[in-house]
């Protein structure tokens, strides 16, 4: 929660003994008439040992049993829509084959990553290098399922990408309209419930004061003109509607009432 004092922030999201907290990895699936889109794809199940422990990782991944209750396989997906490249959203486009090798999870599918992301996940630094699986992603470019863009851009009718920067330099937000229905995924710009608050914002965002001129912005979206905010990495509430009561913001959580 950066600057925000852990005497404060504990009491929304409890760390335990080694100063870890619990977070969900949520993904967003969109069923077109043409395409199955999916938004992020999770950590996935092509970790070591080591890398299970480093994340605090409790969980399998549910991944492809959530997509066949869809009806769906990864075969079936046609589009992947990358917030960022860090590897609880980005690990999960790599899976091991039978034989133990990395291979894409999604052959069939375009994955989509602003260009600056791209470049800095190729050419991590000290303070990076732990949050990206460089040699995992480049598998994406051999197998020529990348697909690079710069800037904001239309992927699909009524699907829109907005560059945010702020978590990292390339990150990017997702806005999806059909009619009257609009849900705004802002990735690590807003991850939770708790990062509703302007100064609530990750430790490790490498730009700050950048995620919290775009959180006012995603923030004003929602309360002024009804869009649905979806949050990645909270435990309870994956889409909220926003209204402002006075100065706080109420979430009402839409989703599980559905």
């Amino acid at each position: 929660f950066g600057v925000v004092p852990k005497i404060i922030w504990q009491k929304l999201n409890p760390p335990d003994e080694s100063n870890m907290v619990k977070l969900d990895m949520n993904l967003l699936l969109i069923k077109t008439d043409g395409e199955n889109i999916l938004i992020d794809a999770g950590i996935g199940d092509a970790l070591s040992e080591r890398q299970k422990k480093m994340f605090g990782i409790e969980k399998s991944s549910a991944l492809e049993k959530k997509l066949s209750e869809h009806h769906l396989t990864p075969e079936d997906i046609h589009l992947i829509l990358l917030t960022h490249l860090h590897a609880d959203h980005a690990g999960g486009v790599i899976k091991l084959d039978k034989d133990g090798r990395k291979v894409p999870r999604f052959p069939n599918a375009r994955h989509v990553v602003q260009i600056l992301e791209w470049e800095e996940a190729m050419h991590p630094d000290e303070r990076t290098s732990a949050t990206y699986f460089t040699s995992n992603l480049k598998i994406l470019e051999e197998e020529k399922l990348l697909e690079l863009v710069d800037g904001d851009d239309e992927v699909a009718t009524g699907i829109r990408l907005t560059k945010t920067g702020g978590h990292t330099p390339g990150h990017q937000a997702v806005q999806i309209e059909d009619g009257d229905n609009k849900i705004l995924w802002p990735g690590d710009i807003i991850p939770s419930t708790h990062h509703v608050r302007i100064p609530y914002v990750a430790s490790v965002d490498l730009f700050p004061r950048e995620t919290m001129e775009q959180k006012k912005k995603i923030l004003q979206m929602c309360v002024n003109d009804g869009w649905v905010l979806a949050f990645d990495h909270d435990l309870k509430v994956k889409l909220g509607k926003l209204e402002k009561m006075g100065e706080e913001i109420k979430i009402t959580d839409i989703y599980s009432q559905n």
